[in-house]
Formats: structure tokens, sequence, C-alpha cells
């Protein structure tokens, strides 16, 4: 069945297509926001951010909630709060050391706009630009997915994206900055045998692997 990310993956391979030829992308979209002189806005579609770091240093605060009481009743009220307690503390305790581990956790989701010179994520804080220049690794992981490293105004960051284009931010990436890219020199940056499936749904995508060889 033919999705709207098969879709995506297709235009995707015109777009790198016109690149690697030395022409501007065919496929245009306008934005609401400037682009610098010569930069042409090529998609834009959702997308999901995961950072991979620790949510916590590994501490908690622990409880040390007692009710005092006599009698049979009052015993067994206070033998229920210790037992209350300690669970409490020990769901902390489980809870601070996950925190502490390095995970990939999510961090925000907005709507990505891939251009000729880098991408710009527009969130409800507002709007970001990306240089490929501040991208310095990219690595495609699975069918709509990527990993970056990066300096941003911030210090270094690792992400995850998750988006249709995701391909796409990797492939114009690759061109500008590592045109020796494993993934990009041997053509395995789309899902495997895509290509060829594709072609036998009728949509014949404009992408020849040895033209991505430098």
């Amino acid at each position: 069945m033919w999705l709207p990310a098969d879709t995506a993956l297709w235009t995707t391979c015109h777009i790198v297509f016109d690149t690697v030829n030395g022409h501007v992308p065919q496929h245009r979209i306008d934005t609401l926001f400037p682009l610098t002189d010569g930069e042409v806005a090529v998609t834009a579609g959702n997308l999901f951010v995961d950072s991979f770091h620790a949510a916590g240093d590994g501490s908690y605060n622990r409880s040390s909630t007692f009710v005092w009481g006599t009698g049979a009743f009052g015993l067994a009220l206070a033998a229920g709060t210790l037992a209350a307690s300690a669970a409490g503390n020990a769901s902390r305790r489980n809870q601070a050391a996950a925190d502490a581990q390095e995970a990939w956790r999510s961090l925000f989701g907005g709507t990505l706009f891939v251009t000729t010179g880098g991408f710009y994520i527009h969130t409800r804080q507002g709007l970001f630009r990306w240089r490929w220049e501040a991208v310095d690794l990219m690595q495609v992981v699975a069918f709509n997915v990527v990993i970056m490293q990066a300096r941003s105004t911030e210090g270094p960051v690792t992400w995850r994206l998750t988006s249709e284009w995701a391909e796409l931010v990797f492939a114009l990436w690759a061109l500008h900055r590592h045109p020796n890219h494993p993934q990009l020199r041997d053509g395995t940056w789309p899902p495997t045998n895509w290509l060829p499936w594709a072609t036998e749904q009728g949509y014949r995508p404009h992408l020849d692997r040895p033209q991505l060889a430098p």
C-alpha cells in the first residue's frame, strides 16, 4: 500500500536528484518567515524530537512520615503508615535511578521546514534555524528517523528526529557536509528495497546510486 510517507520519500528522491545534478529543486513551498538570499524552501511536515540525556542525578526526597497511635487500631495505623512510607521511598528511589540513566527522552514536537541551506523547526516557543554547517554528524537509523549531533547556541546536542522528511534532511546535509558518508555513498539511506518496490507501484524515483558517488 502506497502511504503518504512513501510520497514524501518519492519527493525526497526527486529533490536529491536535482541537488546532485546541480539544479535548484523543482519542488518548492512558500513560508511565512523570510529565507536568506538564494535559499529555497522545499518541504514541510510534522516533527518529533527526542534528546539523549539523563533526566536526573539519582537523588530523591526520602519520606519519613510516621503516625503514632495506641491500642490495636493505633498500632495497625502506625504499621500501615510505615509500609506506605517505605513503598513510597522505594518507588521514588527506583524512579530516581531510572532518571539517572541516559536514554532517549521526548523533547518537543513541531513543524519541520527543509530548505536548500538547512532546516527550520517551528514550535510554540518560536522559530529555530539550523544551518548544515552546525550539524557535525547524522545517520539514518530507521524509516523516517535520523540521529544528529550538532552545535547549538546552548552547547552540543544529540537529537533523534522523527519526520516523513528525515531522509531528506540527511541526504541534503550529507551532500553539503559529508559527500563521502557511507550511507550516501552506497545508497542505503532509503529503506531496503524501497526503490524497486516504488518503481513496481508505478512511481519511478529519479535516483541512481552511481550519481551519488563522490
